[in-house]
């Protein structure tokens, strides 16, 4: 799961790329800021390659969802999308 905040310079074009790019991505309805996205990378890695899609005043939170250790209330979409790539 990736959430962001940009701050001054907003370049959301360059940011989503560098998002997609990790492998398959499904965005929540009403969680602008949040991407759930499937990829064999760390946190640590996936961070890193958002770091450089980002000005140094915006801010990101990277983190694996674990089977099992997720709780709630979002559209069947997102659930299935996590679902199927845990």
């Amino acid at each position: 799961m990736v959430t962001y905040d940009l701050n001054k310079v907003k370049d959301y074009k360059k940011l989503f790329a560098a998002i997609q790019a990790l492998g398959p991505t499904k965005r929540g309805e009403n969680l602008d800021s949040v991407w759930f996205v499937s990829t064999s990378y760390s946190p640590d890695q996936a961070s890193e390659y958002i770091r450089r899609a980002t000005d140094g005043d915006d801010i990101h939170f990277v983190t694996r969802i674990r089977k099992g250790e997720r709780a709630g209330w979002m559209n069947q979409d997102v659930w299935n999308f996590i679902e199927v790539n845990e």
